[in-house]
């Protein structure tokens, strides 16, 4: 029997933790295997609600503003940080990479990947493609470690199973039809002599089926102007920034009190749906899931966790020695709860006036902006669905939110005179020719 065990590693984009584990939607049994075999996370706090940042953050163990990748498109990763693909190389693993989406190679996060396929939107796991990775994986020379980034789940356009339910809410039949291919994968897999591990990088507002969110979606959201390359959506948010944002008026707090009467039971944004412009938990709280070598059977924990953390886990259950980084080793025993900090950030630096940040602990989150008057408070344990801000009557100056808070947002802002180094127009045309914009 091999001593190295290969590694699996799996990211659904957009994928909530609510709906993977089926607290709403459908009974899905996909995680019982980890619960079963190994642990689960179901509170992990992503670093941010777009994927590059939070794919930076779990492929090295550290935090934006350490790594590099603060916005979605137009800046890459520090040459000084360390990434899970690097270190399994020097392993002595074959490392390989099957992605899509915003993290093409410009980004740094192809460092240490022998092979890095970034595929066309097209390739779905319902494609050709997806049984050529199956064989892929069949054929590998052990140790392996693979990272797989699938985007069947992705808002704009899902990409749905044969047999979905036409009844059912889009997004989660989206899920189900993943994890249905995903189980035929693991079929394959010598779950002997390998890790498994999945998580996503952010959550989504989604669609939740009333009359009123289809028109958010399809006219107010992503309806195409003829003859421009923009949607409502992008003359929404600049009317936004031009004339309610200066004045100070932000309508958040309007939105959240009526979303007491939504028609459906799950958290979601009333006026919005997608990721990127806030920091809820329906945006950034993530499932993490690993089971196989050196993981122990806790089945199912609550306690909060963050996207930093899943670097030095997957490192220890490789019995691979980790950097000193800021995420935590969660299979060690006792979890040690940190502060887990969030940014909602656009897609390029230009727009890092109008970004969220969070900090999130002791079951209170801790929301605000640096040159946006929106500031929000919530206590998770009264208010898990954020609906009630209360920081005009709790939050003081000295409240250690506060200042912990302060400390990210200094962090953030010490690295806002980086230039970026991608080309912003390049990227976009990459992405616009593999079908993602």
């Amino acid at each position: 029997m091999q001593e190295q065990k290969n590694v699996l590693f799996i990211c659904i984009d957009c994928l909530r933790s609510d709906f993977a584990f089926g607290d709403y939607g459908s009974n899905k049994d996909f995680f019982d295997f980890f619960e079963r075999e190994g642990t689960a996370f179901d509170t992990v706090i992503s670093a941010a609600s777009v994927t590059s940042p939070c794919v930076g953050s779990y492929m090295t163990g550290r935090y934006p503003y350490e790594h590099g990748i603060r916005s979605l498109r137009d800046i890459s990763l520090n040459q000084d940080v360390s990434t899970l693909a690097e270190l399994f190389k020097q392993s002595g693993y074959t490392t390989s990479a099957h992605v899509c989406g915003p993290i093409v190679r410009d980004t740094g996060l192809d460092r240490g990947f022998s092979t890095y396929f970034h595929r066309k939107k097209e390739q779905t796991v319902y494609t050709d493609w997806y049984d050529e990775f199956k064989s892929e994986i069949s054929d590998q020379k052990s140790p392996w470690f693979t990272y797989l980034h699938l985007w069947e789940v992705h808002g704009g356009k899902r990409d749905l199973p044969p047999d979905a339910d036409q009844d059912n809410l889009e997004y989660d039949e989206a899920i189900r039809g993943v994890m249905t291919k995903l189980e035929d994968l693991f079929e394959l897999v010598d779950v002997e002599n390998t890790i498994i591990a999945i998580t996503g990088d952010h959550g989504e507002s989604i669609y939740d089926g009333t009359l009123r969110n289809f028109l958010t979606k399809n006219i107010l959201e992503y309806f195409h102007i003829p003859l421009t390359n923009k949607t409502t959506g992008d003359l929404r948010s600049s009317f936004y920034d031009k004339y309610l944002q200066k004045s100070e008026i932000d309508l958040e707090d309007f939105y959240n009190s009526l979303r007491k009467y939504r028609k459906r039971d799950f958290p979601s944004a009333l006026h919005k749906v997608g990721h990127g412009y806030h920091v809820y938990d329906f945006i950034t709280r993530v499932p993490f899931a690993i089971a196989g070598h050196n993981v122990p059977n806790n089945g199912r924990i609550t306690t909060q966790v963050r996207q930093v953390d899943i670097f030095p886990t997957l490192l220890h259950a490789a019995d691979i020695s980790s950097p000193d980084v800021e995420g935590q080793n969660l299979l060690s025993g006792d979890i040690d709860i940190r502060p887990a900090f969030s940014s909602a950030c656009g897609p390029t630096l230009r727009s890092e006036k109008n970004w969220l940040y969070s900090v999130r602990y002791n079951n209170r989150k801790l929301i605000r902006g640096t040159e946006r008057s929106l500031r929000q408070l919530f206590n998770l344990e009264k208010d898990p669905g954020e609906i009630n801000n209360i920081s005009g009557e709790q939050l003081e100056k000295e409240d250690p939110l506060e200042e912990l808070l302060d400390g990210y947002i200094q962090s953030m802002k010490r690295r806002q005179n980086d230039t970026s180094n991608i080309d912003p127009d390049k990227m976009e045309k990459q992405l616009e020719d593999l079908g993602y914009l």
